[in-house]
């Protein structure tokens, strides 16, 4: 019977170890213009405000050091302990950065994990224009190398796993025809080829016949040659590109404060971003 209880302990342990995290927490979101850039860290505490208060502190000190502007450890940690409002938070330390998302796991050991995610200045003489993320959700993973084995079978199926959709179907539609258009082509010459060994052909056949083959010929290395470039360009595209979030649909009860006066009450919020 113990060797039957540590066999479900272990597996509860690896459950919770394959517990799935956001999307973002493995691949950076792509910023929606040039002023910011996203930053994700993650932190480790006894308490789920303890673990919050380092993961922004990590932010906070990987912004301004990659700013050229780097703050002391000590202050940076007695100012999250002391604040909660990473708006706040960057203020005092003129570091730009705005929190879109968190996730939070509670360990087997009852400590907390939590992951935070920002949008940081891109650099300390532009004024960041923050954008609004829908994906705090999402928890598909998106792999560059998974994607680049998609495309390699299947050209544009690593775009789509990506969620560029467009992207993927256009790559897909592109090598098809031109794989039926190399195709046709190549039957083309060869038709014409099958004529010139004719013997019963005159000469002006024959020269129609070669200057037909020689189009067709020609027109086969251009149309095979744009369809390897494009195959290669599919390859590095399923590897290079960004996933997209998806949007987040959302109805849930939140306590937040009526616009009437200070005190709290119950309302229903739709909660849509896109």
């Amino acid at each position: 019977m113990r060797n039957f209880h540590i066999f479900l302990l272990a597996i509860f342990t690896a459950g919770i170890g394959m517990a799935q995290v956001p999307s973002w927490t493995k691949t950076l979101p792509k910023a929606g213009n040039s002023t910011y850039i996203y930053c994700c860290e993650y932190a480790i505490g006894n308490s789920e405000n303890e673990a919050r208060g380092q993961a922004i502190a990590r932010v906070l000190q990987t912004t301004a050091y990659r700013l050229g502007q780097p703050v002391e450890s000590s202050k940076v940690f007695e100012s999250v302990q002391r604040e909660t409002d990473v708006e706040v938070i960057s203020k005092q330390f003129n570091v730009p950065m705005n929190k879109v998302c968190e996730h939070a796991d509670k360990l087997p050991n009852g400590t907390y994990r939590i992951y935070v995610l920002c949008q940081v200045a891109v650099a300390g003489n532009v004024a960041p224009q923050w954008d609004a993320f829908s994906g705090c959700t999402d928890v598909r993973q998106y792999r560059n190398d998974i994607a680049l084995v998609k495309s390699l079978f299947i050209p544009g199926l690593g775009q789509m796993g990506k969620r560029h959709y467009g992207e993927g179907a256009l790559t897909l539609t592109g090598e098809l025809l031109l794989a039926g258009a190399g195709t046709y082509c190549y039957f083309g010459a060869r038709s014409e080829l099958d004529k010139m060994r004719n013997g019963n052909l005159d000469y002006n056949g024959f020269v129609m016949a070669r200057k037909r083959y020689d189009t067709y010929r020609i027109s086969s290395y251009v149309v095979w040659g744009t369809a390897a470039a494009l195959y290669i360009f599919n390859l590095c595209r399923a590897y290079t590109l960004v996933p997209k979030y998806k949007d987040n649909l959302a109805v849930y009860p939140a306590i937040i404060p009526t616009p009437h006066n200070n005190t709290y009450g119950i309302e229903l919020q739709l909660s849509i971003n896109k």
